[in-house]
């Protein structure tokens, strides 16, 4: 009798672990921490006849059911902690683990060795576009900077892990836009030379052990090295930017620990204290704030989501990437295919162009060539094509039918009705003369 009930709690035990998943996924209980990084959801397969038929319904379903199982997050913990405790194996697609505990990402150690070379001929094209541009900005009173954001694998190289290292010394793409671009007299920054240059005689970190980009104090001795340029470039001193009360402390901040909180794992890294500075800002010329775009990785996010932007520029925007466009006054995210470059542009004092090493291969996310097909383009125009594109503009706004339709366009795109308006004509001038 006593083993017939043992039989029977051992059978209760397992049916209770196996509905536990079901019953957390249903009702959310426990609550479980949601894992770091980025997937893409699956959303639940709505059943017809021909996904049944083609088999895409089974496949949909098994994704859905994989990703919203019952304390999923905490089991992809166990596996992984599982590999780094006893393999010393990190799971995080890209993240190395490299001597001391230092972590890194595989697109820093390709760009300090030079795995990631793009050649000489891709970047001298590159370069002879970015003199074009930057004449043409000079011409209309606009500044180019290009700002080459240190890389952690060039700043902790000694904590590198073996076996990346090439037989042979290569070019990095980071020292040949940079050589190329001092030859052009094209404003440029490097950020891996700076903070080599104060690296020893600094007294706070630059960089933290666990996460990819510069640390509080390293954002700071960069932007602050950038307005004094843009100082110099502008001819006049427009904002003063100090560091003080810096707090060293054990209780990091985002993204201090990007690198370790996505390897999703239970124990907490034994890394050092980072250091945070308070900033200030005091306008010289509060009326005469300098507009800037910002084309940039996510190094740039700390400057611009904490707020530093709003403080230290007039009208800013933040080109994500070249991809999505943010802006300083909290407006609405909008894409960039949606804009005119040349119009944005022609409303800026500042152009920077902001990338770490590891983004080099990818020389301003496509921005300079676009904006150097927009110049040509028109330039392509003569003044004949010039004056019929105002007289179409003038046109439309003398029609108040036309005028909502532009502005219907502009709020749809989350753009300037004078851009939308510009863009319409410029599309009527290319299709009457057969030029699309």
């Amino acid at each position: 009798m006593k083993g017939l009930y043992i039989k029977h709690l051992l059978f209760g035990l397992i049916v209770l672990l196996l509905l536990m998943p079901l019953v957390q996924s249903r009702f959310d209980f426990p609550k479980i921490k949601p894992l770091k990084g980025y997937s893409i959801p699956h959303k639940k397969p709505v059943v017809t006849f021909a996904n049944y038929l083609n088999g895409s319904l089974q496949d949909s379903l098994n994704k859905y059911i994989e990703q919203n199982l019952g304390f999923r997050p905490d089991l992809i913990r166990l596996h992984n902690q599982f590999r780094y405790s006893l393999f010393d194996t990190v799971s995080a697609a890209g993240v190395i683990k490299g001597k001391n505990g230092y972590l890194f990402e595989l697109n820093y150690i390709k760009a300090f060795y030079g795995l990631d070379f793009v050649g000489y001929d891709t970047l001298r094209k590159h370069i002879e576009q970015t003199v074009v541009v930057n004449d043409w900005l000079q011409k209309q009173g606009k500044h180019l900077i290009v700002f080459l954001a240190p890389g952690k694998g060039t700043y902790f190289s000694d904590y590198l892990p073996d076996g990346y290292k090439p037989d042979s010394l290569l070019p990095t793409n980071e020292n040949t836009y940079y050589e190329l671009l001092q030859q052009n007299h094209i404003p440029v920054i490097s950020g891996n030379r700076l903070f080599a240059a104060v690296r020893d005689t600094c007294r706070f970190a630059l960089f933290p052990q666990c996460g990819i980009h510069w640390s509080y104090y390293g954002l700071g001795v960069a932007f602050d090295t950038l307005l004094h340029y843009m100082n110099q470039l502008n001819g006049r001193d427009f904002v003063e930017f100090t560091m003080k009360n810096i707090v060293v402390t054990n209780d990091l901040r985002s993204p201090d620990r990007d690198l370790w909180e996505g390897l999703n794992i239970f124990s907490k890294p034994n890394d050092q204290p980072m250091p945070y500075p308070e900033f200030g800002f005091v306008r010289k010329a509060p009326d005469s704030m300098p507009s800037v775009i910002v084309v940039a990785d996510s190094y740039y996010w700390q400057w611009f989501g904490g707020g530093y932007a709003n403080q230290a520029f007039g009208k800013n925007d933040f080109w994500y990437y070249n991809m999505q466009i943010f802006g300083g006054d909290e407006g609405k995210e909008v894409q960039r295919q949606n804009v005119d470059i040349l119009t944005r542009v022609l409303e800026t004092d500042f152009i920077i162009l902001l990338q770490t090493d590891a983004n080099m291969s990818r020389y301003s996310f496509g921005f300079i060539p676009q904006l150097y097909d927009a110049i040509q383009k028109a330039h392509g125009f003569d003044k004949t094509a010039m004056d019929e594109i105002r007289q179409t503009m003038d046109n439309i706004r003398n029609s108040p039918d036309y005028m909502e339709l532009i502005k219907e366009k502009a709020e749809k795109r989350n753009i300037t009705v004078d851009e939308m308006l510009r863009l319409d004509a410029i599309w009527i001038y290319e299709n009457k003369h057969n030029l699309q």
